[in-house]
């Protein structure tokens, strides 16, 4: 029914956002990742999806396209997964970390999901495999760089999802040609 809003930022909370369009307040269920990239005050757009019960009508808001296409992947092709639980594994990691989990069959990485088991873990990669939106060209220029980054915070001792965090925000910190020890001298700046 709607496909996006735009409008201005009248609330914004880890949990949801209200925008003001045209005089009206839309409430919006949001992930922590749109919760980030949402701004403070000005105008905003973000991308919905509204779910429909018998007694409930829920509007969920994402900041871009992918993550609204990875958490409508997530309600309807995955038994069992409800949006509560789709806004957390999106609360949880980046899109291109899920991605990537779920493609090389990564059932520590995504049990290490609050709310995610053993089975959920492997539904998801049975589910899901080959059908979200490839993490290829999204962590930067050079994913042997990331990959490698992400490494050696991991022998540092961080937890996987604070390491691909980090070096997520590093990338977008770094020019296009930065070394593997660039991204990790910026990544240690965001653990």
């Amino acid at each position: 029914m709607y496909d996006f809003l735009s409008g201005r930022v009248a609330v914004r909370k880890p949990g949801h956002a209200v925008l003001d369009v045209g005089g009206v307040g839309y409430r919006v269920e949001i992930p922590l990742s749109t919760y980030e990239k949402l701004p403070r005050e000005g105008v905003a757009k973000l991308f919905t999806f509204l779910k429909v019960s018998d007694d409930d009508l829920r509007l969920y808001g994402f900041i871009s396209e992918q993550e609204r296409e990875i958490f409508l992947k997530l309600v309807d092709g995955v038994q069992q997964l409800g949006p509560a639980k789709a806004l957390v594994i999106l609360s949880s990691v980046t899109p291109e970390a899920l991605s990537r989990a779920i493609d090389e069959e990564d059932v520590a990485f995504l049990r290490n999901i609050k709310g995610i088991g053993e089975k959920i873990a492997h539904r998801l990669i049975v589910e899901l495999k080959g059908k979200l939106p490839s993490a290829a060209g999204k962590e930067g220029p050079d994913s042997s760089t990331s990959k490698d980054a992400v490494g050696a915070l991991l022998s540092l001792g961080y937890d996987r999802r604070q390491a691909e965090e980090a070096v997520r925000r590093a990338l977008k910190d770094l020019k296009a040609d930065a070394s593997v020890e660039d991204v990790i001298k910026r990544s240690l700046s965001h653990v």
